[in-house]
């Protein structure tokens, strides 16, 4: 017998699926129940249409959300590494985004250093640079566009690599690997938002001045 494939849209197999009979549905269900293994326990067929109209079971993960999206940044994660560890390490899940939380509500309310940080538990000669790497995380995440989030992370990157000296050979290597991390994050924006690279060429190829003017031109002071 041939072997035919069809191309549907999820929506058409839907509609195909809710045509069957209640019969079909079963065994569509007990199918199903053998290729994942997380209901095989499950034998009774009004268990298994409990599931099967349980639309929260067939819910795709979504990604990560803003808060999530931030604490990546700020605490210097790929966003593909940060989502590997959300649902099996609390920091994950709860301490490093209630530390967002607290930076973020730092910068609306004014605070000072000693009060930041007693609320991140850190010393205080450390608050300043985690209230850089947050509005550095806000400005990359806050960005109007995806390929504007990656063109302001590749600089930030550009700009670390120039304040650690970018000199020799294995510098150069370090920023390319950054930026190769950069890339990663912005397929994972596009994957999260069902968006493809070439939906972005147009801007992805723009210079602009307005491309600066998140910056002070001290910090671009030798480029």
């Amino acid at each position: 017998m041939a072997e035919i494939r069809l191309e549907l849209l999820e929506s058409q197999v839907i509609d195909l699926v809710e045509q069957l009979s209640p019969e079909a549905k079963r065994t569509l269900c007990h199918a199903l129940a053998a290729e994942l293994g997380e209901l095989a326990e499950l034998t009774d067929d009004a268990d298994l249409l409990a599931i099967w109209e349980d639309e929260e079971f067939w819910d795709e993960e979504e990604g990560m959300d803003r808060r999530q999206l931030l604490a990546a940044e700020t605490f210097r994660y790929s966003y593909a590494n940060y989502d590997a560890h959300l649902g099996v390490n609390i920091r994950f899940d709860e301490m490093m985004p209630a530390d967002v939380d607290t930076l973020e509500r730092a910068e609306e309310e004014g605070w000072d250093n000693a009060r930041l940080a007693h609320g991140l538990d850190v010393p205080e000669d450390s608050v300043d640079d985690w209230r850089e790497s947050y509005r550095r995380a806000k400005d990359i995440i806050d960005a109007p566009t995806h390929a504007e989030a990656f063109r302001r992370g590749v600089r930030y990157s550009i700009l670390d690599a120039i304040d650690r000296g970018l000199a020799d050979a294995g510098s150069v290597e370090r920023l390319v690997t950054q930026i190769c991390y950069r890339a990663a994050d912005l397929a994972y924006l596009l994957d999260l938002s069902a968006e493809e690279l070439s939906d972005y060429s147009k801007e992805l190829r723009k210079t602009s001045a307005s491309d600066l003017e998140n910056f002070d031109l001290e910090d671009l002071a030798g480029l």
